[in-house]
C-alpha cells in the first residue's frame, strides 16, 4: 500500500529520542562492580511496571487513575492486583497458563495414535471439539480448586476433573478399549457381544438415544446418521441406507463424533470412509461447552463401569466409574499425547515429565539422592563403571509404580510381572515406597521442591525469563507460597508486586539476567486483541470459531511451549523478519474490524471508531492499544506521531477510512504493545 513506508518510519521515530524514555530493549544490563563498561541500574517507572503488570494479568492496558494511584503509594499494587484477578479476563489468561504448565497442550488428534492404535482418536468432524476439550480439562480443573480456595498441589492427587460429556465418553472408551503392551487390543464391546451388528441410518429419521441403546428394544445399537442418505459413495454397491457393521468399541466410538469407518460392504466390497458433515455427530455443539466437575472412580466389587455410548447418562452424570486408575495430571490422555512411551522407553519419558511439572527439575544425572532399593532397574544399567547407572538408579524405581499401573499404551497394565513390582520414589532427596499411583500421586504434592518449582514457573510466565533460585527475594516469595497453604492467587500477587517483577530495586535476578523484553507471544498477543477491543476469538484459536485472515497468521507466531526432558519451558522472546512481518498483517487486518467496519453480530461489543473523528480515535489508539495513559511522559508524543502519520497518509492520497486504519496499525506494531514488559 502506498502509506507502508510512512508507516514503518514513524513506527521506528516512536522508539527513538526522548519519545521512547524508558522503551529500551536492554535496559538493565548485569552489574559487574569492577567493570566501567557496565551501566548502573535503572529502576521502572509504575508507568512500566503496572502496564507490564495489567497486561500479563488480563490482557488489559492501565488506567490513567491506576497508574497515578501507583506513582502516589506503591503499596496499592496489591490492591490493583486484587482488583485485576476478579475480571473474567484473570480466568482466561490462567486457563492458557495451566494448559502450559501442566503440559497438556501442544496436540492433535494425530498424536493419540500410540493411545488408540491402529488409527487413533479418529478424524470425525467433531473430533477437534474433544481435541479442545483434551487440552483444558485439566487447566479447567485447577481454576476451579483455586476458586474453591483448595492449594495447588491438590491438582496432583485430585480425583475429580472438570469434564464435557464428549471428554467423559472419551474416559470411558479408553476404559473399554485395552491395549496391552504388546499392542494387542481388547474391545470390549466386541469381545462381549460377538454377533452384535451396529445399524446406521437415515431413512427411518431420528432414533430417540434411549432405544439405540436398549438392550431389550427392536433399535438396539441402531443410530440415526443423516450422513447416510446424502454421502455417495464410489465403490459399486456401497451406497446403501442403512449401513451394518460388525458392532465394536471403535467403530462405535467414532461414530459419535461423526465418522464412518471404512467397512465391508453388503456384498463384502470395501467401502469408503466418511468424516462426516455438519449434523452427522451424536454430540450436540452443547455438549463440548457443558462443563461440570465428575469425580472419577474405580468399581467397586461386581459393580459395572459407565457405558461410553451411553450419551444421556454422560449428560446428566457426575461420575465415571472406570476400571483405569486416574488421578491428577500425569494420568491425562493430553498427558499421554504429549509424551507417549513404548516397549524401550517403558514409562521414562511419563515419569521424568511428571516431575518436571511436579518439581521444576528432572532426572538429569546430578541428584545425588540414593535408592534404599531398585526395584525395576534395567539390568543393562547396572555395574559401577556404567555411566548410565547416575540417571537409571533413580528413574527406574520411580518409574516402576507407573508401569505397574499402565500399559505403555497407558491402558491399565494386564502383565502380572509388572503388576507386582511396585515401586520407590527416590528424587532430590525424597525415598519413600509408593504401592500405588495414588501413592506416587501424593508424593509428588509433598515433594519439598513443588514450592520453588511452581515460583520459577510462575517468574518464566511473567519475566520470560528465569528468577535466581537463591536470590533472597525469590527465597521469600517461596516461603509466601509455603506460609499461604500453597494458594496460587496469594503468590502470583507476591511476585507480581515484587521487584523481580516491578524491576523497582536491584535483585540477584537483574544482575544475573538484566531485564528481558520479549515479544508479545501468539497467547498473549490474542488475548490483548480481544480483551482490548471487543473482539470474541479474533485469532480463531477457538475450533467453534469460523477462521479468518488473522488466524491464519496467528498460527505461525511463536508462543510458549515444552520440550521433552527440559525443565526450561520454550519461550521465544527475540523479534525476527517474520514475526515483524505477521504483527503487521494481524494489525493491518484487525484494523477493518475497527475502524468505520459494520455491525458484526458475532462480536457485538467489539470497539468501534470513525474515520470522520480521527483525534478521538488516535487518542484511543495511545491508550488502549499502546498502553500509554495521559500521565505517562511518552503519551502526548505518541499522539503527535499518530496525528503525523495520519495526515501524512491522507497527503499522500489515502482516504480517510484508508489512513486511520494504516494509523491503528502503527499503533498496534508499537513497542509498548508487541513487546512485553515496555
Amino acid at each position: 500500500m502506498e502509506i507502508a513506508r510512512p508507516m514503518k518510519l514513524a513506527a521506528l521515530l516512536l522508539c527513538a529520542g526522548s519519545a521512547c524514555s524508558g522503551i529500551r530493549a536492554a535496559r538493565v544490563v548485569p552489574v559487574d562492580a569492577g567493570g566501567s563498561d557496565t551501566l548502573a541500574f535503572q529502576a521502572d517507572p509504575p508507568s512500566v511496571y503496572v502496564a507490564k503488570m495489567k497486561n500479563i494479568l488480563v490482557g488489559l492496558p492501565p488506567t490513567d487513575d491506576e497508574v497515578k494511584s501507583v506513582v502516589a503509594d506503591p503499596t496499592a499494587l496489591k490492591s490493583l492486583i486484587d482488583g485485576w484477578m476478579a475480571l473474567p479476563e484473570y480466568q482466561q489468561k490462567m486457563l492458557t497458563f495451566f494448559e502450559l504448565a501442566f503440559q497438556q497442550t501442544q496436540i492433535s488428534n494425530a498424536d493419540f495414535v500410540d493411545m488408540i492404535p491402529p488409527n487413533g482418536i479418529g478424524f470425525g468432524v467433531a473430533v477437534p471439539g474433544l481435541v479442545q476439550n483434551i487440552r483444558e480439562s485439566f487447566a479447567r480443573t485447577v481454576l476451579a480448586l483455586v476458586a474453591a480456595g483448595k492449594p495447588l498441589n491438590e491438582a496432583f492427587s485430585t480425583h475429580d476433573l472438570m469434564m464435557t460429556p464428549p471428554l467423559m465418553e472419551l474416559y470411558a472408551f479408553l476404559d473399554a478399549y485395552h491395549v496391552d503392551d504388546t499392542g494387542a487390543v481388547i474391545d470390549d464391546l466386541a469381545k462381549q457381544n460377538p454377533t452384535l451388528k451396529l445399524t446406521i441410518e437415515a431413512a427411518q429419521g431420528p432414533i430417540p438415544i434411549a432405544q439405540t441403546i436398549d438392550k431389550t428394544g427392536s433399535n438396539y445399537m441402531h443410530w440415526y446418521d443423516p450422513d447416510v442418505a446424502t454421502v455417495t459413495d464410489p465403490v459399486a454397491g456401497c451406497t446403501v441406507d442403512p449401513i451394518v457393521v460388525p458392532a465394536t468399541g471403535y467403530l462405535l466410538h467414532l461414530l459419535l463424533y461423526g465418522e464412518i469407518r471404512a467397512h465391508k460392504g453388503p456384498s463384502g466390497q470395501e467401502c469408503g470412509q466418511h468424516s462426516g458433515s455438519a449434523g452427522s455427530a451424536q454430540f450436540t455443539d452443547d455438549d463440548f461447552n457443558s462443563w461440570k466437575m465428575v469425580t472419577l472412580r474405580q468399581p467397586t466389587s461386581g459393580e459395572a463401569t459407565t457405558e461410553f455410548y451411553d450419551l444421556a447418562n454422560l449428560r446428566a452424570a457426575s461420575e465415571l466409574v472406570l476400571k483405569t486408575p486416574r488421578v491428577g495430571f500425569f494420568s491425562t490422555p493430553a498427558f499421554g499425547a504429549n509424551w507417549p512411551t513404548n516397549t524401550s522407553n517403558q514409562m521414562r519419558v511419563t515419569l521424568n515429565q511428571s516431575l518436571i511439572v511436579a518439581t521444576g527439575m528432572a532426572i538429569d544425572g546430578t541428584d545425588s539422592t540414593i535408592p534404599s532399593s531398585t526395584p525395576g532397574l534395567d539390568q543393562a544399567h547396572v555395574g559401577p563403571d556404567n555411566a548410565c547407572l547416575s540417571c537409571h538408579q533413580t528413574l527406574d524405581p520411580t518409574r516402576s509404580i507407573l508401569s505397574s499401573t499402565y500399559s505403555w499404551y497407558y491402558s491399565s497394565q494386564s502383565d502380572p510381572a509388572l503388576i507386582s513390582e511396585k515401586g520407590l520414589f527416590a528424587f532430590q532427596g525424597v525415598v519413600t515406597p509408593v504401592s500405588t499411583i495414588d501413592d506416587f500421586a501424593t508424593t509428588l504434592a509433598n515433594h519439598p521442591s513443588f514450592a520453588a518449582g511452581w515460583v520459577e514457573k510462575l517468574c518464566y510466565y511473567a519475566n520470560s525469563a528465569p528468577c535466581v533460585t537463591d536470590d533472597p527475594e525469590f527465597t521469600r516469595i517461596v516461603g509466601v507460597f509455603q506460609d499461604a497453604s500453597f494458594s496460587w492467587n496469594a503468590v502470583v500477587k507476591e511476585l507480581l508486586a515484587s521487584p523481580l517483577f516491578t524491576n523497582v530495586r536491584v535483585t540477584q535476578t537483574a544482575q544475573a539476567n538484566g531485564e528481558v523484553i520479549a515479544v508479545m507471544r501468539r497467547d498473549h498477543l490474542c488475548a490483548a486483541l480481544n480483551n482490548r477491543l471487543g473482539l470474541v476469538d479474533v485469532c480463531g484459536l477457538d475450533v467453534a470459531t469460523k477462521k479468518n485472515t488473522v488466524s491464519a497468521i496467528v498460527s505461525g507466531l511463536p508462543s510458549d511451549g515444552y520440550g521433552r526432558g527440559s525443565p526450561i519451558p520454550v519461550l521465544p522472546n527475540q523479534p525476527t523478519l517474520f514475526y515483524r512481518a505477521g504483527i503487521e498483517n494481524i494489525c493491518e487486518s484487525v484494523s477493518s474490524l475497527v475502524i468505520d467496519a459494520a455491525a458484526n453480530p458475532s462480536m457485538p461489543n467489539a470497539v468501534k471508531w470513525s474515520s470522520a473523528q480521527p483525534s478521538l480515535a488516535i487518542a484511543d489508539f495511545v491508550h488502549l492499544i499502546m498502553a500509554l495513559p495521559d500521565s505517562d511522559a511518552r503519551a502526548a508524543a505518541a499522539v503527535e506521531l499518530l496525528t503525523s502519520h495520519f495526515n501524512a497518509a491522507k497527503k499522500s492520497g489515502a482516504g480517510a477510512t484508508s489512513a486511520l486504519r494504516s494509523t491503528f496499525t502503527l499503533a498496534c506494531l508499537s513497542p509498548s504493545f508487541v513487546g512485553i514488559g515496555m
